[in-house]
């Protein structure tokens, strides 16, 4: 072989194992260099050029690309199998499949050309099953798709309309340990400690202490106080609003033997030491209380929009350093059990960051409290009525 400017090139001595393990490489006559190359278990027979080296690197580039995009491509053919599952559940739930309108939007933490493929999945397959699918308003069956997502699923919601008739369809999908998104949600524990049943219909609960320090239980029913103490029962009876459905809601008064409780219209005071009703005010036209030396904590509703498939709201104090957190039940009737679960609003809508706590019943009132928040339950099996506190706490 010979190389411009290369006086010798030469084998120094045999090498029976690799005759072309190393070659002497002369720039210039004065100026002599020996090189010694051994070969250990590969190389390469044909030069490298830099175009070679260059398309080596961009194999590698794309090899590694594709490593990555795995997981986002099986979450994403995951998620368009749900929804053709999803649609085949809505087909399955419709009243009639013609003149129908479909609205579907997206609160997840999927990118928009991730959840294009998905919305067109679902659309797909809707118009595959049968359903004409109309973009005009004046379709007589409207549905309203959702994907949201929590810490442990992605979820869809349907709600179908036919005129002043709804009902939701769900369907939850996991988001699977290969294929998780990254995601900045919480993760929010919901508990709760049931400390009183029985079979009166009451609008609150609570526990207090009582003369001596002792542990009395308050229930609020719509014509009366009900105080549990270790001796026996108490009842302050009070004019009960008019109504089919009573709301009602204990307060907490400057010191434990006070206790003041809201009604509809009217804010009310009693003396538990003295064991009578102390005063009814008016509630002024915003519902607040009129001159009452005991304020009432409020019940406040989440602002926004409901987040999908979901019923009674309470706004929280935030847990895990969030902000606009809020308890919401299902949307189930008084027939089925119920559950709560927290939500947080975030720009694109409300978020899940916690799972679902399940109860024996529907929930019939939420209430907040400076310790804890209390949930009114009515057990299906048994038919009582049962008061629980609520512990939010920060971690799974």
């Amino acid at each position: 072989m010979y190389l411009t400017d290369t006086n010798c090139a030469k084998y120094t001595r045999p090498w029976r194992e690799r005759p072309d393990g190393y070659a002497m490489i002369f720039s210039s006559a004065s100026f002599r260099a020996k090189y010694s190359y051994i070969c250990c278990g590969g190389w390469r027979g044909i030069p490298m050029m830099g175009a070679d080296r260059l398309g080596f690197s961009r194999r590698a580039i794309l090899f590694l690309l594709v490593l990555i995009g795995a997981p986002s491509a099986v979450w994403s053919a995951s998620l368009e199998e749900s929804a053709k599952e999803f649609a085949r559940k809505i087909v399955a739930a419709l009243p009639g499949r013609e003149s129908v309108s479909c609205e579907i939007r997206n609160i997840s933490s999927l990118r928009p050309d991730e959840f294009g493929r998905v919305e067109q999945a679902i659309r797909a397959e809707l118009q595959g099953q049968g359903v004409c699918v109309s973009a005009t308003s004046g379709a007589t069956i409207g549905i309203a798709v959702t994907l949201s997502e929590n810490w442990k699923e992605f979820v869809w919601t349907a709600e179908i309309r036919q005129g002043e008739v709804s009902h939701t369809v769900l369907l939850g999908v996991p988001h699977g340990s290969e294929a998780r998104p990254a995601t900045n949600a919480m993760h929010v524990t919901v508990r709760s400690e049931k400390f009183w049943d029985g079979p009166e219909r009451i609008l609150d609960a609570a526990e207090v202490a009582g003369i001596g320090g002792r542990l009395w239980i308050v229930l609020l029913l719509r014509d009366r106080l009900l105080i549990l103490e270790p001796s026996g029962r108490l009842e302050i009876p009070f004019a009960p609003d008019p109504g089919r459905d009573p709301v009602g809601e204990l307060g907490f008064g400057q010191n434990t033997n006070t206790i003041p409780f809201s009604l509809s219209s009217r804010v009310c005071t009693a003396d538990l030491d003295m064991r009578r009703l102390v005063e009814c005010l008016p509630k002024d036209m915003s519902g607040g209380p009129t001159a009452s030396p005991y304020p009432m904590p409020m019940d406040l509703t989440p602002a926004g929009s409901p987040a999908p498939g979901k019923g009674i709201g309470l706004v929280i104090s935030p847990v895990c350093g969030g902000t606009n957190q809020f308890l919401m039940t299902s949307a189930r009737d008084y027939t089925q059990t119920d559950s709560l679960q927290v939500f947080q609003t975030e720009p694109s809508g409300p978020v899940a960051m916690s799972a679902e706590l399940d109860f024996p019943g529907p929930i019939v009132a939420l209430h907040t409290a400076p310790d804890a928040p209390r949930a009114i339950v009515r057990n299906l099996t048994t038919g009582n009525y049962e008061a629980y506190r609520l512990a939010i706490s920060c971690g799974e």
